[in-house]
């Protein structure tokens, strides 16, 4: 153990630092910024940790593979280029390390990018839209873009056409309309917030969609995006028809701080991770 630290002092001075950066910028956007935190460290860092080890393993797959499949390459890797590569000449060193890094780089970078890439997408996309804003009642170029893609040529309550358009975007199967009960359907839902009636235990995702239940209504009136479970255990989502304190007839697209036990559901359309 000492002597893999050793080896690799550098490496564990610089997660040590990030760690401490993580903390220290979490502390900041929690302190000046309680309301729009969408910065948690524990789940960065859960993040960072699948990733490494996603790398590794599929490190360690490809290894394997190249031994089963081409045991005579593994041996020549393995007995001539690794056991020989001191003895070759400082030019060729330099190339083929160079090779090798970037390799690894790329690698990493692939790996990176094919973890949950289509919920990454989204939610890029979900971010540009937070200036979207109607102009008049349920309306605005954009606002009219989400409803036409579930077919309205006017202007109704848009927040499931909202959810629609954006997956459908990222091309992602639906209930494809506007009406946000749709949105609740027993077979596509892997939460209850009323544990009496039924739980699902899975682990939320962003891009999972959320509903909301009125009463005066007897029905879900309300859907939108769940982003991620904050420290204190709210939910964290991107919603379309809301506003500054959460109506379901709001004027645009925002980011919202939602009580999982004032929820009604969350449905998951994005089955691959």
């Amino acid at each position: 153990m000492l002597k893999f630290i050793k080896t690799f002092k550098e490496e564990m001075i610089s997660i040590s630092l990030l760690i401490i950066g993580f903390f220290c910028l979490n502390w900041v956007l929690g302190k000046y910024f309680p309301s729009s935190a969408l910065f948690d460290v524990v789940s960065q860092l859960e993040t960072v940790a699948y990733g490494i080890v996603r790398f590794i393993v599929v490190l360690a797959m490809a290894w394997v593979g190249v031994r089963v499949i081409f045991p005579n390459v593994f041996k020549f890797l393995r007995d001539d280029f690794y056991d020989k590569f001191p003895l070759l000449e400082k030019n060729l060193k330099y190339i083929l390390a160079t090779t090798i890094f970037l390799v690894f780089v790329l690698a990493g970078s692939i790996t990176a990018k094919a973890q949950d890439s289509i919920r990454h997408e989204l939610l890029q996309n979900l971010t540009e839209q937070l200036d979207v804003r109607e102009i008049t009642t349920n309306s605005s170029p954009e606002i009219d873009k989400y409803l036409q893609s579930v077919g309205f040529d006017y202007p109704v309550p848009w927040c499931a056409a909202f959810v629609s358009w954006n997956l459908s975007n990222v091309n992602i199967d639906n209930p494809n309309s506007a009406w946000s009960p749709n949105f609740a359907r027993d077979k596509d839902v892997i939460w209850y917030s009323k544990t009496a009636y039924k739980q699902r235990v899975q682990k939320l995702l962003c891009g999972d969609v959320v509903t909301f239940y009125y009463s005066r209504l007897k029905r879900v009136g309300h859907v939108g995006f769940y982003i991620k479970t904050d420290k204190s255990g709210y939910f964290i989502t991107i919603e379309g028809n809301t506003n500054s304190s959460g109506s379901r007839t709001g004027d645009g697209v925002y980011i919202k701080k939602r009580d999982p036990r004032k929820t009604h559901a969350v449905s998951r359309y994005i089955k691959t991770t």
